[in-house]
């Protein structure tokens, strides 16, 4: 039933969203651009050691490590951590490995 005087109830028309798809393709696009960049820094880096074979990190070793006489046994290890994606932060291993060194010498 209806009370007299009220005014009948008038839905809202629904809004569909659209923001989720276009931000859903900038993300996409966002990513093959990434993706080509990325391409091209890998061509680039390739060329590069090309040109000049001694920036290849996988040819050099630790040769150049061993060769350094201005660092102590400590921070080379130190580099080689570093040389194979490893934080050097566990600074008892790190001594640890320094005691081995000096007395195998």
């Amino acid at each position: 039933t209806r009370r007299a005087g009220a005014t009948p109830f008038v839905a809202a028309p629904a809004v569909r969203a659209f923001s989720t798809g276009i931000k859903i393709m900038d993300e996409a696009g966002a990513a093959k651009e990434n993706l080509y960049w990325h391409q091209e820094d890998e061509k680039l880096i390739r060329k590069m050691i090309e040109n000049n074979p001694e920036l290849n990190p996988d040819l050099q070793g630790i040769s150049g490590i061993l060769k350094d006489d201005s660092h102590s046994v400590s921070d080379k290890v130190k580099l080689v951590f570093m040389k194979h994606g490893i934080p050097p932060v566990n600074k008892a291993l790190i001594s640890d490995i320094v005691d081995l060194v000096e007395h195998e010498k």
